[in-house]
């Protein structure tokens, strides 16, 4: 099995990365900014991992995804992990710039070059990380919020176009809660209900890759408030 983990140096990716290299049936091709942290993947499993130093926001997604197959073959699975989200309560311009060009150009550049490249080989799964947070506007990080949104639309609009086209693409929608990694602290701090450690919920984005579904809460108990979210009057969810 030959995936490509996108964002796969820190947190959420790198844990993704690290699950699928410990088993002997995967190859795994994982992108990110940071070369030592690749340098120390490959060190480490030199026979069954390929690393691109790669920002998202320098597009070349489908240079990196044509790089991949011809190290590895055929890819059967994509992951795009890569995203960035702080709180920003001054609403500096900068830094709501940054966020929407790596969560929604960034994306967008490996989610048009993942669904192309599966349409043209027989088919594949395409997945990637949206939010709980997708689901509402939010003041103090309203960059992060709205671009989870994009990634949690546009990812359907793949399920829709693949199943019009007959293109045999799986579309998978991850959404997690809050995750003990240094963008879950940064959100707010490691008090956090239900903060789930790295390890749970890479087992379970895994799992939901694995079985192909179009979208996982991480945890699963993020889908209640999920729910609640999406009920909740703006005169209520204006007070939190």
């Amino acid at each position: 099995m030959n995936i490509l983990v996108v964002g796969g140096t820190t947190g959420i990716g790198k844990g993704l990365a690290l699950n699928y290299l410990e088993q002997e049936d995967y190859r795994v091709a994982i992108t990110g900014r940071k070369a030592a942290a690749l340098a120390a993947i490959k060190e480490k499993y030199p026979d069954n991992a390929v690393t691109f130093v790669h920002d998202v926001t320098a597009g070349g997604a489908e240079n990196i995804i044509a790089k991949t197959d011809s190290e590895m073959g055929k890819i059967d699975t994509i992951v795009i992990v890569a995203g960035i989200g702080e709180i920003n309560l001054m609403l500096t311009g900068d830094l709501e710039l940054r966020t929407v060009s790596t969560n929604v150009f960034g994306f967008t550049d490996y989610a048009i070059a993942a669904y192309n490249y599966f349409k043209a080989n027989g088919g594949g799964t395409l997945a990637a990380i949206s939010s709980i947070a997708s689901f509402r506007g939010g003041w103090a990080a309203p960059a992060y919020y709205a671009s989870k949104a994009y990634v949690r639309n546009y990812l359907e609009g793949l399920r829709v176009r693949s199943f019009k086209e007959k293109a045999n693409v799986s579309v998978c929608n991850l959404i997690p809660g809050y995750v003990d990694t240094k963008l879950g602290e940064t959100v707010g701090g490691k008090k956090l209900f239900w903060m789930a450690p790295v390890d749970k919920a890479v087992k379970q984005i895994a799992y939901a890759i694995d079985k192909k579904k179009p979208h996982a809460y991480i945890t699963k108990r993020w889908w209640f408030v999920a729910q609640a979210m999406k009920a909740a009057p703006y005169w209520l969810y204006r007070h939190f």
